[in-house]
């Protein structure tokens, strides 16, 4: 059994990558894909290409970088990649071993002006003697790159002009053909009977007084070398890597289409059908899978299905399977130690690491129901709320009616202060700022704990319930116990307010010690009143109705705060330059 794993990963001046940045993955007990997520040129891509080069994946030479790949096209800035890996040792065709356990390390020389040479030293894990056993072992495990914007390419089987095979479906196939030792037992049997068969169907032929003429003529031009000429099928090695995959649709087997003829979302689903051929026939061997964008060409309920049965049940049988992703259909938010977020720095102007934790998500608040059920649950309700973790910055709201309201509003906000219809609706994408319901004041709190777990920037929107507004005063409770002590249970007439609405206070509580006020708004009583619509029906027709009568949004529905987390200050400087 083979077994290759990647587990840790630094990077520094590399592209995008300037001060060193260091990526962890979970063990092998952690049966999750893991997702590699962020803005556009947040960095993605480079942090693949490391891994890749980093287990050996990509051949390196003194041509293999350019200044391009120096942070910031400084001849100063060295690259340098150091991965850890940990595998099997497995047995070379001579006889010697292949063991990609510990560290590979991209050194790079130069004399200041030109690149001199690149390569990778390979160390044990004790950081001191060479493994060379590392060296050439790359081809003797299951490692599998598949970059999902080239997907035609990932079908071709045939070899560059050097010879070389550059797609996962021509390795694996390649790999396939020499190591079955059936096969190779009839390769004498099949060479001898494709050699008949070919002159039995040139015999008497144009083709071959055709290739009969060819020889002559090349024997005459060799000088009267008398060559041989045969025209027939390429080597038996590379016979399996001249022949095509052909679809028959609805079972028509008449009417077979190379694959290479259908689009790319069609490719893309028969690629996924590859992939779970090669999991199922490695039951034993533990891979490594790479994926470049999965989701490309892929409609998002496709994405889907490809996360939860492809991605998840590969990583459920041991494999360890590693991708970059812009679909928020593909990861699942709760389960924290599957994602690596990177995020590019515009003032430094570099990529760093925003999240790679492989500790469990642990909410302050106590969760209503356990965390797994709450993730079951918020999927059914709040299906876009894996969008969040694609944001650098996450407006939540209390239900759909406060997202239509809040929506409509900036959108309005914003056009009042640049004239401009398309970027007044796009401005929030624009910004990378999302607005997701949370769909009730406890479910809110679990949101704002996992917003602070991945340093994401927060702002929460409330319905107070209560037509007194006591906000200033609920805050300055610094327990609960105090706060069940004071008088705030009591109502106007001095009785004790009901089991409901002491529970209400003290929700409300729990999110002002939560979230703090500055990332905090609540609506007092409730939206509905506070822009004017007189009726408790929660009509959304009716409140966007109201919505298109109100000319200026006042500080009780859009605080200055909520101007200031939106940055509308900024597209007033913009505006007056």
């Amino acid at each position: 059994m083979s077994e290759i794993r990647i587990n840790t990963i630094s990077i520094e001046n590399y592209r995008s990558f300037k001060e060193r940045q260091v990526f962890k993955f979970p063990d092998k007990d952690y049966l999750k894909p893991i997702s590699i997520i962020g803005y556009n040129n947040s960095g993605k891509t480079n942090l693949m290409n490391s891994i890749l080069y980093g287990i050996g994946n990509k051949y390196t030479t003194k041509d293999t970088f350019t200044i391009n790949d120096f942070y910031n096209r400084d001849i100063n800035n060295v690259p340098e990649i150091i991965a850890l890996t940990e595998s099997t040792r497995e047995q070379k065709y001579d006889g010697k071993l292949a063991d990609l356990s510990g560290y590979s390390k991209l050194k790079i020389q130069t004399d200041g002006r030109e690149i001199e040479g690149a390569k990778f030293e390979h160390l044990k894990p004790n950081y001191s003697d060479t493994n060379w056993e590392a060296f050439g072992a790359n081809k003797y495990f299951n490692i599998f790159y598949i970059n999902f914007h080239n997907i035609k390419e990932e079908i071709s089987t045939k070899k560059t002009s050097w010879g070389n095979l550059t797609s996962f479906l021509a390795k694996h196939i390649k790999k396939l053909v020499e190591g079955d030792s059936e096969m190779s037992e009839k390769k004498d049997v099949f060479n001898l009977d494709t050699k008949r068969a070919t002159e039995t169907v040139l015999e008497n032929s144009d083709l071959k007084e055709f290739i009969s003429k060819i020889k002559l003529n090349y024997t005459n031009n060799l000088r009267n070398n008398n060559c041989h000429v045969e025209f027939g099928l390429p080597n038996y090695e590379d016979i399996f890597l001249q022949m095509v995959f052909k679809i028959g649709l609805n079972g028509d087997n008449e009417k077979q289409i190379p694959l290479n003829q259908f689009g790319d979302g069609y490719i893309s689903m028969f690629v996924m059908a590859v992939i779970q051929a090669i999991a199922e026939s490695n039951t034993e061997d533990k891979c490594l899978f790479l994926f470049e964008e999965p989701e490309s060409f892929l409609h998002e309920n496709h994405q889907d299905y490809f996360y939860k049965m492809v991605l998840c049940p590969l990583a459920l049988k041991g494999h360890q399977v590693i991708y970059t992703t812009h679909s928020d259909k593909m990861i699942d938010i709760f389960d924290t130690k599957s994602i690596i977020r990177l995020e590019f720095d515009e003032t430094e102007k570099r990529t760093v690491n925003k999240y790679n934790k492989l500790d469990d998500f642990v909410p302050d608040v106590e969760p209503i129901i356990s965390l797994e059920n709450y993730n079951s649950y918020i999927k059914s309700v709040e299906p876009n709320l894996n969008k969040i973790l694609f944001s650098r910055k996450v407006i939540l709201v209390e239900g759909p009616n406060d997202l239509l309201a809040y929506n409509f509003a900036i959108e309005k906000m914003v056009k009042s202060i640049i004239d401009d219809v398309n970027y007044s609706k796009s401005y929030l994408n624009f910004r990378n700022i999302s607005i997701v319901p949370h769909h009730g004041k406890a479910t809110a709190l679990l949101l704002i704990d996992l917003c602070k777990h991945f340093g994401l920037e927060y702002f929460v929107i409330n319905d107070l319930d209560f037509t007194e507004n006591f906000i200033t005063q609920l805050s300055n409770f610094e327990t609960i116990e105090e706060l069940k002590e004071s008088d705030l249970y009591l109502n106007d007439n001095g009785e004790t307010r009901s089991s409901n609405k002491r529970g209400m206070i003290t929700t409300n509580w729990n999110l002002i010690k939560n979230a703090h006020l500055d990332n905090l708004h609540f609506n007092i009583p409730k939206l509905e009143i506070v822009l004017g619509y007189g009726n408790d029906d929660k009509s959304s027709i009716g409140i966007w109705t109201q919505l298109n009568t109100i000319d200026d949004f006042g500080g009780d529905f859009f605080p200055a705060k909520l101007s200031t987390f939106l940055e509308l200050d900024t597209i007033e400087e913009i505006s007056n330059e």
